[in-house]
């Protein structure tokens, strides 16, 4: 009996410290039979959630996993706990991650690996891991965000910006609109109000973007002081027109801020994204030619 309850007491201290539980279930009876370490993860003890799911072994096979799915799983992941059940029957092991709880906690993002054990080939029992992954989640959702995402005005970068509006285009759906923007003189307001207030102005026109368009559009900025929105499923020019209008002229600290803009229209001007680009870059250089402040590819 000691050497047992030493054993039971490293295995406690090592799941705690890798945040883990294990749990296991009697596939037959529709029955959690064993939960260990619960708590450090879910902040519920292992015999109230035994307790808590007994009642669900009554049910129906089918009301039993919806059972076990929304006591445990989030609903936004519930295809991914079906397809894991799915495996388990079929006597297969399953790896997945799920934001799970139990007994009412806050959700957390755990990985969940479950193994059948079987008897003459028909699944039995299963025995799961449950190991809390929040931390690696956070740190992973990060390095995507970084890699997505202009460090200082938080719009897209140049690289994931044209995938997705490439990605947009591609359904050929409807009509949209590409604008490009750069802010005018934006060198020489560098050079006599110093870079801190350059970067104040390029935050200012992120801003005034994710004021004036929806969050369903996409916009970027492209690199420098150039800016990119593609406005998606647009009915009439003339209202884009409008709607871009209000990006031409504002202030930013008493500092009077003027941009230029081109756009192309698809699939009039172009069904690809770089062909748009261009479209609308040269309607953008055309702008600032002849000294004008918003400019359609095809005028």
């Amino acid at each position: 009996m000691n050497e047992l309850q030493r054993y039971k007491e490293r295995l406690h201290i090592a799941l705690c410290a890798a945040k883990m539980c294990i749990f296991e279930v009697d596939l037959e009876k529709q029955l959690y039979t064993f939960f260990e370490n619960a708590e450090v993860i879910f902040g519920v003890e292992d015999d109230v959630i035994l307790e808590e799911v007994r009642s669900f072994s009554e049910l129906p096979p089918q009301e039993y996993m919806e059972a076990v799915s929304s006591y445990f799983s989030h609903p936004g992941d519930a295809a991914v706990i079906e397809a894991a059940f799915s495996d388990i029957f079929a006597g297969k092991s399953a790896v997945y991650e799920a934001r799970m709880r139990a007994g009412g906690s806050d959700y957390i993002w755990c990985r969940v690996n479950v193994v059948p054990v079987l008897k003459d080939g028909i699944p039995k029992r299963m025995i799961g891991v449950v190991t809390d992954i929040t931390e690696q989640k956070a740190k992973t959702d990060s390095l995507k965000k970084a890699a997505r995402v202009d460090a200082l005005t938080g719009l897209y970068n140049k690289g994931y910006s044209a995938e997705l509006i490439e990605t947009v285009l591609h359904r050929r759906k409807s009509a949209h609109v590409l604008a490009v923007l750069d802010i005018d003189n934006f060198k020489t307001l560098n050079d006599t109000y110093g870079h801190g207030e350059g970067d104040r102005v390029l935050k200012a026109v992120a801003d005034r973007i994710r004021q004036l368009f929806r969050k369903t559009d996409i916009a970027a900025r492209f690199g420098g002081d150039e800016f990119i929105i593609l406005l998606k499923d647009v009915d009439r020019t003339e209202t884009i027109r409008s709607k871009l209008s209000q990006l031409l002229k504002f202030e930013v600290d008493g500092l009077l801020c003027t941009l230029s803009i081109g756009a192309a229209v698809y699939p009039d001007d172009g069904e690809r994204f770089e062909e748009l680009f261009e479209k609308a870059d040269s309607a953008l250089y055309k702008a600032k030619t002849v000294k004008e402040t918003l400019l359609f590819y095809n005028e």
